[in-house]
């Protein structure tokens, strides 16, 4: 099959998708189904500072965190991130397990094992780099959800396959509530090599998980918080944002032209069609935002021109339209983030723009020759109001997110994730460790 994988992450390279921090998302109600989850016992927790957004870190405190957590290039930039971090824990997800971490201390919460076999169980490690795998885990006040690729054994003479599996935990007690395995291809040669799998979101109706691969398989499915029950699914389809009841993503059945994409929303809890806009395209990403706008990357099928869309979430009307320069590709107008407040802010050729994430109205942009300033050389996060990264000289700072002006010149780390207690990045050796907030 043809069609690239489109998929929103949090990848730390030259700029992250933010939705890895600790921010606060409906609570998921509901009786637990199941309970097992392994403990470490842990001694009283040290009074810590707090901060929100922080703006200075604590590099000579740093505590070293699980491995499985990030995963640096030769570099020693972050590439690819397999946690979130919500106040002072941080949730993991690798091939077998979900486990919970606090990051002042080093000292596991709780682990709980994903049942099966692993579907990709080198897709976290190995020589090389790639922003395929296990996307963070969606975490709520109540529930902790991630989703993995599974093996589903060969039964008789019907041959072994592969599943989407989404596991959820109480987020404070590690007790599992349930493990699903939705089928995601009944090829006896399917595999899950290269796949990225995400918890997309987790309401009080539904939780919202996806399975794609570049090429082949492309999976959504939306599961009752309390239960796991399966609410609905949808092949050709990766989902990509919620705005209240609704799901936009990127749609791959698109019967007049199979090589093209296109946004579809639909319904979170029913699964029910209700708008399809940015069509004939060719790649498209979207990118996690304030809930008043759907925001788009997306290349023209035509004449393969990228563009950043904010659209109607209600009706899929073009809102605003912003046309890149050149490249190529469903990133190609640049990489956005959001700060999970006000700002979403995207990077192309050395451009950082800063935009009012609920009208899409420009707010600032670097470089600023008349002002004497330069863009960063990187930005790895933002937070509350607080953009993270380095300058073009490889130093850690962080600007304002909703002027662009300089807020702390010597942070003392670089993290890919924020909380008001901590930021997560790595050593020079390339390890994760968590960086306590500063006073």
């Amino acid at each position: 099959m043809r069609r690239t994988l489109v998929a929103v992450t949090c990848l730390a390279a030259v700029i992250t998708v933010s939705g890895c921090g600790g921010s606060g998302d409906d609570p998921v109600t509901g009786p637990a189904t199941s309970a097992s989850a392994g403990r470490a016992s842990t001694s009283t927790a040290p009074e810590a500072k707090t901060a929100d957004p922080p703006t200075a870190f604590d590099a000579a405190a740093a505590v070293a965190l699980p491995t499985t957590a990030l995963r640096a290039n030769a570099a020693g930039s972050v590439v690819s991130t397999f946690a979130a971090l919500r106040d002072r824990t941080a949730y993991i997800i690798t091939p077998t397990a979900l486990t919970a971490v606090d990051v002042l201390t080093g000292q596991q919460k709780w682990t709980v094992p994903v049942d099966g076999e692993p579907g990709d169980p080198n897709g976290q490690s190995g020589p090389f780099v790639n922003p395929t795998g296990p996307r963070p885990p969606a975490v709520t006040d109540e529930l902790a959800v991630a989703a993995v690729p599974v093996v589903i054994p060969e039964r008789g003479t019907t041959p072994a396959s592969i599943a989407l599996s989404v596991v959820a935990a109480e987020a404070e007690s590690g007790t599992k509530r349930w493990q699903v395995d939705i089928p995601v291809s009944n090829s006896p040669y399917a595999d899950a090599q290269n796949a990225v799998t995400q918890v997309v979101a987790v309401t009080r109706t539904a939780v919202i998980a996806s399975y794609g691969k570049q090429d082949e398989d492309h999976l959504t499915v939306a599961l009752d918080p309390a239960s796991g029950r399966i609410l609905w699914d949808r092949k050709d389809y990766h989902a990509g944002s919620v705005h209240g009841d609704v799901l936009v993503g990127t749609d791959y059945n698109v019967p007049e032209n199979s090589s093209m994409t296109q946004a579809t929303a639909v319904d979170v809890t029913t699964g029910q069609q209700k708008w399809v806009g940015a069509r004939e395209s060719s790649q498209l990403t979207m990118i996690p935002a304030d809930p008043s706008l759907v925001v788009v990357n997306r290349t023209d099928y035509g004449t393969g021109h990228p563009f950043l869309l904010f659209l109607d979430p209600a009706t899929g009307a073009e809102k605003v339209k912003l046309e890149g320069e050149r490249g190529f590709g469903s990133r190609a107008y640049g990489e956005c983030l959001y700060d999970e407040r006000s700002v979403l802010l995207c990077q192309q050729d050395g451009v950082l723009t800063g935009y009012d994430a609920k009208t899409a109205a420009k707010l600032w942009s670097l470089p600023d020759r008349a002002a004497n300033r330069v863009a960063p050389g990187s930005v790895t996060t933002a937070w509350h109001g607080a953009v993270y990264g380095t300058t073009e000289g490889g130093q850690p700072i962080v600007l304002d997110a909703a002027t662009g002006r300089d807020r702390s010149t010597e942070p003392g780390a670089v993290p890919v994730l924020v909380s008001k207690y901590a930021g997560i990045g790595v050593d020079d050796n390339g390890t994760p460790v968590a960086y306590p907030v500063k006073g």
